[in-house]
């Protein structure tokens, strides 16, 4: 499976944060289905969390502020990543969301985990086809800050991600089915989400993504630049619905430069 945009969420409520809608205290359910395509793959996300109000103040910079923390778990054909998440809004510009989660890869739907030989082993989608795919276990830690601005219409948002993996004992080699690369069973991996973005009323908004993945010990790099769309409506004060379209270009990749992507994610969020 390509790499999800799992960024979306950070896109759409990063964005929505920056208006100065002050937040509201308590538990919420966000339930989210994303989907890619070249090569296809799905993941279910679900978040239950508890929201607490940072900086009591008016204001735009402050009434956006805010504590997410709860439970998280994504669910796809060949994984299950379940654990806990804070997520730090300190100022309507700045966010920082850490997260520490449990792995579990499953061959039981023709997928499951496959060890390689090392950085440079091929896993496009024959070579992983001949190799055996097992059941086994990890642990994935993430932290992505967010910066993001508001300009009248215009909203730029930019995540950076660190992800450090230890899985299947930490010795060795495998592909790492989310981002679709080869990685150490104990290793890291950088990304950058940037998006430029501009309002075209209270529920869309319309422009660019820029998409890098980079593995620091091999070097391998993956490149997309996206045109998307984000579209936002309130039922009513306590949910939401949000869905996100992005259809671009890898302009560097190791098997699909140049090639088209295209990545959807549709969700809801609820106040409980």
């Amino acid at each position: 499976m390509k790499k999800l945009q799992w960024a979306f969420i950070l896109a759409i409520l990063g964005a929505a944060g920056l208006s100065a809608d002050p937040v509201r205290q308590g538990l919420y359910l966000d339930q989210n289905l994303q989907a890619a395509c070249n090569p296809l793959g799905v993941q279910l996300g679900t978040k239950l969390f508890y929201r607490l109000p940072l900086v009591k103040k008016k204001g735009v910079l402050w009434e956006s502020t805010k504590i997410d923390a709860g439970i998280v778990n994504t669910l796809s054909p060949a994984y299950d990543m379940a654990g806990g998440f804070v997520d730090i809004q300190p100022i309507a510009f700045f966010d920082l969301s850490l997260s520490a989660q449990f792995a579990g890869y499953f061959s039981a739907l023709g997928y499951g985990f496959h060890d390689l030989d090392g950085y440079d082993s091929a896993f496009d989608e024959t070579a992983l086809n001949a190799l055996p795919a097992k059941d086994t276990g990890g642990y994935l830690l993430s932290a992505a800050p967010t910066l993001q601005f508001a300009a009248g219409p215009i909203v730029a948002v930019d995540t950076f991600t660190l992800n450090y993996f230890n899985v299947d004992g930490g010795r060795g080699y495998f592909y790492e089915t989310i981002a679709n690369c080869a990685l150490a069973k104990n290793g890291v991996e950088l990304a950058n989400q940037a998006y430029l973005l501009a309002r075209l009323g209270p529920a869309l908004m319309v422009g660019l993504n820029d998409s890098l993945l980079h593995i620091p010990a091999s070097g391998y790099e993956s490149h997309a630049l996206h045109l998307m769309g984000i579209f936002t409506k309130d039922f009513n004060e306590r949910a939401s619905l949000y869905s996100a379209l992005m259809l671009g270009v890898y302009l560097s990749d190791r098997y699909d430069r140049h090639e088209p992507h295209a990545a959807g994610q549709v969700g809801v969020t609820v106040a409980l």
